[in-house]
């Protein structure tokens, strides 16, 4: 081959990726206003239920929005990334942390169409690994939120009954149907 049309390939290649990386860069001392905006990140019945979690239950932190691969952690023995994999793109929409970060309750909310049709495969995802966490976790429905009174009420049960309560939930059916009562929850 020709050794002009050789370096003349070469130079070319130079050129093109000195081009590429000048491009790639150029964002960073660019003058352009940047697209971004804060965004609210709780809005309608989600900020509504936060409200009423933290003045409801002084001295916990409420969390919004908490992946669930945040929260949950794979047992020893077990591959890590395929058990993880499985959760990544799922979410609790609240978790409640008592004063020593320990972790008492995840909440999600169900609006009218989720209540009515069957569960999908993330949200028994979720509840399975939930419950094979200990976690328990409660569906409250976006049209009946719990009041401060009942929150309070829900939180003064004591630990031991809670965990009671997840064992035997892990080993029943792990998708119950909306409790009686008030119609508001499903609790695991």
């Amino acid at each position: 081959m020709n050794p002009f049309a050789i370096a003349s390939l070469s130079l070319f290649c130079v050129v093109l990726v000195l081009r590429l990386l000048q491009r790639r860069n150029a964002w960073r001392v660019s003058d352009t206003a940047w697209p971004f905006y804060a965004k609210t990140p709780l809005v309608g019945p989600a900020q509504v239920l936060y409200q009423r979690l933290v003045t409801a239950l002084p001295g916990h932190t409420v969390m919004s929005n908490v992946p669930v691969s945040a929260v949950l952690v794979v047992k020893r023995g077990h591959d890590a990334k395929t058990w993880t994999r499985r959760i990544r793109d799922l979410q609790y929409d609240f978790v409640v942390y008592a004063k020593d970060a320990t972790m008492l309750v995840a909440i999600d909310l169900l609006d009218h169409l989720q209540s009515e049709r069957e569960p999908s495969s993330a949200d028994e995802i979720k509840a399975r690994a939930s419950a094979a966490a200990g976690v328990r976790l409660l569906h409250w429905q976006t049209k009946a939120l719990p009041e401060h009174a009942d929150i309070q009420a829900l939180f003064a049960v004591p630990l031991t009954q809670i965990f009671e309560d997840i064992s035997s939930s892990a080993n029943a059916s792990w998708w119950p149907p909306l409790s009686s009562g008030t119609g508001n929850s499903r609790v695991h």
